[in-house]
């Protein structure tokens, strides 16, 4: 009976404890927990006021520029609700903070203490490349624009070109402003750029030697003949009716026959005997 007693003395005092301990704790519990409470209501008000911020930017693009030239401008349905949450989950990790802090969690404190000091360089960096983004957008416009005002042919792949090269600048530049080391993409970068004109070269290249020989085939065809003389060239014979830079127009039995200027370089072409004579 003594040691049932002593047990039971023994349990009581360990409730009466933690009891009592729990009744001295629930004033910093309710605190925290009040401070969640303000936190989650404070960050619902700043995200729809994020979301109304988007969407009264996206109007003012639409006035400004007008619903066709805007389009690459204004924020997304999904941007805007990811700029949204974006807003609410930073406040509630200030106020999580907060709350740890007042419960004395010192170390998951501190660890978000660390967390909450990187998010204004983590939001510089995706602010640059959202910049980037937009810039990219509306400079690729402007330019295919311009150069097809200009009558150059291509104009969309010169747009895309700036537009690449805008955002792979601010892609590098927001990695750099994170903190992220980007000696290893720069180079890469460099590579794939080196690649890509390199093979925009060899092609251009192979495309423009048939030009080229037609072009130095037909300068030496209009030093030897002239329209309104009968010639062979090549397997096809006629009237010359017309010497181009790069070809030869021939009127035939069959019709007219467009021979191209490297004939000239490639195969045999004779000034036929009946225009000699004639002259």
């Amino acid at each position: 009976m003594d040691e049932v007693s002593l047990w039971i003395r023994e349990v009581s005092a360990t409730a009466s404890g933690f009891l009592g301990q729990f009744v001295e704790f629930l004033p910093t519990l309710g605190g925290a927990l009040a401070i969640l409470i303000v936190g989650w209501g404070i960050a619902r008000v700043l995200r729809s006021a994020g979301i109304r911020s988007s969407n009264w930017l996206n109007r003012f693009f639409d006035r400004r520029f007008g619903p066709e030239r805007a389009r690459h401008l204004r924020i997304s349905n999904a941007g805007v609700k990811l700029l949204g949450n974006i807003i609410f989950w930073v406040i509630i990790l200030f106020f999580i903070t907060a709350a740890t802090r007042v419960l004395g969690l010192d170390a998951f404190s501190a660890w978000l203490d660390r967390v909450v000091a990187y998010l204004p360089t983590l939001l510089a960096g995706g602010l640059i490349i959202l910049v980037g983004l937009l810039i990219s957008s509306l400079a690729r416009d402007l330019t295919s624009a311009a150069v097809a005002s200009a009558g150059v042919a291509h104009a969309e792949l010169f747009g895309r070109s700036v537009q690449a090269a805008i955002l792979i600048t601010a892609l590098v530049l927001g990695i750099n402003q994170v903190g992220i080391d980007v000696t290893l993409l720069i180079t890469l970068i460099a590579i794939v750029v080196a690649a890509v004109v390199g093979s925009l070269s060899l092609a251009f290249a192979l495309g423009a030697s048939s030009f080229v020989s037609n072009l130095i085939g037909s300068h030496y065809l209009q030093q030897h003949y002239r329209p309104g003389q009968q010639a062979r060239m090549g397997e096809v014979e006629g009237e010359i009716l017309e010497l181009t830079p790069v070809s030869v127009v021939l009127a035939t039995r069959e019709g007219r026959v467009v021979v191209p200027g490297k004939i000239f370089n490639d195969q045999t072409t004779a000034l036929l005997a009946e225009e000699v004579k004639d002259e």
